[in-house]
């Protein structure tokens, strides 16, 4: 009994870590009455979590699985109503947005409200040396990322210079990239890591939706069915196919306790076909039918008593 409560920890603690590196920093492994060294590892790595979210990453805003190892000064011309006329490269890669989709469009719709405020109240004193301001920017993805910039104008010219520091992704440098030739054992463990990263986010993203097939994951990884069938079990002890019918159940389960959706939309929305597979699975699952599980009327009080 005690092998199998530590392999189910080993799997919290690999889940955790792969929620931490695709961004998501809220989560936490419960602890257990357990006190050995899986305990201190798993307090550990809740600490690092805790610690992350609240020193390191500005307003949740995370570039999931790139790390960085400089940074770059990246700028905006715009004209004097702030509408953007050029940019550097770099801005593409920062923001997620395409070259068409920024030319020419008003620096509002990459700002934050109160950022575009502070813009425009450096934009009407008219100071002739640059303004250090900090800004928020809102991504394609639609987070929040704060960055430190400067206001500035060129001479004789209407037009605005914003200047912002950004962080420059790693594998986008090679001098600085780590040397895995040295160790090929090690370069292999990651790319296995890396692949499995990959899946684990594609399944969260579609748990609304039929998982393919193993033939068409392993097409669409660029992989063969026995690497991933096998490297994902290595990680989360369980199959590909179990993993998601758990994560979407789980989904099922919150979203008819916290919402007034009804019960058959919620089988659809968590890739279901029908009603009757969403409710044998989920009495399976949790040992009642969905119908029985009670909602919580106090966030919806006029919550219908149908199936829905």
């Amino acid at each position: 009994m005690e092998r199998l409560h530590n392999q189910e920890r080993i799997v919290s603690m690999h889940q955790m870590l792969f929620e931490m590196a695709r961004g998501n920093f809220n989560s936490r492994i419960p602890l257990s009455s357990y006190d050995d060294e899986l305990e201190t590892l798993v307090v550990l790595i809740n600490m690092v979590a805790e610690e992350m979210k609240e020193s390191i990453f500005h307003k949740g805003y995370v570039n999931t699985h790139h790390s960085y190892s400089f940074v770059s000064q990246t700028t905006f011309v715009l004209d004097a109503v702030l509408f953007i006329q050029s940019f550097t490269p770099e801005v593409t890669s920062f923001l997620g947005y395409s070259e068409s989709e920024l030319l020419y469009q008003p620096l509002g719709c990459i700002l934050s409200p109160s950022s575009l405020e502070r813009v425009e109240h450096v934009r009407a004193a008219s100071i002739s040396s640059p303004m250090p301001v900090a800004l928020d920017f809102t991504t394609k993805a639609g987070l929040l990322v704060s960055v430190s910039c400067s206001i500035g104008w060129l001479v004789h010219r209407s037009e605005i210079i914003l200047n912002l520091v950004t962080p420059v992704r790693q594998d986008s440098y090679s001098p600085l990239a780590y040397d895995y030739d040295a160790d090929p054992s090690l370069k292999t463990r990651k790319a296995d890591a890396l692949l499995i990263q990959k899946l684990y986010d594609y399944i969260l993203a579609h748990l609304n939706e039929p998982l393919p097939s193993l033939k068409e994951l392993s097409r669409q990884f660029g992989t063969n069915e026995h690497k991933l069938k096998a490297g994902f079990r290595y990680f989360f002890k369980t199959s590909i196919y179990q993993f998601y019918n758990e994560e979407r159940l789980k989904r099922a389960y919150f979203m008819i306790e916290h919402t007034a959706i009804p019960l058959k939309n919620i089988a659809i929305m968590n890739g279901f076909s029908n009603y009757p597979n969403f409710s044998k699975s989920f009495k399976k699952r949790f040992g009642i039918s969905p119908y029985e599980l009670k909602r919580n009327e106090t966030n919806f009080p006029f919550l219908s008593s149908d199936l829905g």
